[in-house]
Order: structure tokens, then C-alpha cells, then sequence
């Protein structure tokens, strides 16, 4: 299991190698080197002992379900009444615009990540979510800009 003192102990360079790995899974050992400043063998290495001791799970391949137009994004901020995070939860996850839900403390319940066309699409997700039973309140925020996308 990978606690946080196992990140915490990564070095920069091993730091460095795993922010050019989020951002890009198949990038070459040869242009790792050359954005880390390390040989390909050290990089190499490095990336070994990272999979063995399980920091890096795995590679993943990620589709692209939009069009080649822009997209809109916009977290929602859910509270919800009394014992229906589940409930709000479960119908979340049958709208495809939903991208991603985490459940959390203070102010709100749940923030949901979702992405539309447009921000008329937004608006209409937005009216329909509104509308699920055990949702108090809704507050919507549209991303502007997302420079850090991993």
C-alpha cells in the first residue's frame, strides 16, 4: 500500500518524471531524459523502481467521446438533504456529462465535475440535476481555464 511518506520521499527528479507521466503515459523514455536532464538508463531505472514499489500503479489509455469542439466544464456544488448523498450519487452517475463526483466535507456534500458542448447544455444539466430528489441546493462555478490538466 502507497501512503503519503512514500510520495513525500520521492526525490525531484522522481517527481518530475511522474509529472511528465500524468500528463503524457507513453512518453518516451529518450524525451524523459531530455525534459529531466538524466540519461535514458537513469530515467529508466527510476521509472522501474517506481512500478516495483507500486507508486506507479499502471499506464492508461484515455478515448476522446467529444467532438473536436470546444467543451464547456462546470463543478457542482451539491448539498443535499439528510442521508441522500448515496441517492444523489447513484443519479449522478447516470448522466454521461458527469465526469467526476467526489463526496465532501464542509459547505457542500458532493462537488461533480461536468462537461457540455456549451453553456446552454450546461444550463439544462444543470436544471435536470437540480431537479433530483435529495439535492438541497445547487451551486454551479463554469471553469474558465484549466492550466493544469493531468
Amino acid at each position: 500500500m502507497i501512503t503519503n511518506a512514500n510520495l513525500q520521499g520521492l526525490d525531484r527528479l522522481d517527481r518530475k518524471i511522474l509529472s511528465n507521466l500524468l500528463s503524457n503515459g507513453r512518453e518516451s523514455i529518450a524525451n524523459l531524459s531530455r525534459n529531466i536532464g538524466l540519461s535514458r538508463t537513469a530515467v529508466a531505472e527510476r521509472i522501474n523502481r517506481l512500478e516495483r514499489t507500486g507508486i506507479i500503479k499502471g499506464y492508461t489509455a484515455q478515448i476522446r467521446v467529444e467532438s473536436e469542439g470546444r467543451k464547456t466544464a462546470s463543478y457542482l456544488l451539491i448539498s443535499c438533504e439528510k442521508g441522500r448523498k448515496d441517492d444523489v450519487t447513484n443519479a449522478l452517475r447516470e448522466i454521461p456529462e458527469v465526469r467526476l463526483t467526489s463526496i465532501v466535507g464542509g459547505s457542500y456534500d458532493i462537488i461533480a465535475l461536468i462537461e457540455a458542448p456549451d453553456l446552454h447544455c450546461i444550463h439544462n444539466l444543470c436544471n435536470e440535476i437540480e431537479a433530483f430528489k435529495g439535492i438541497r441546493s445547487l451551486n454551479n462555478t463554469v471553469i474558465l481555464h484549466q492550466p493544469i490538466a493531468r
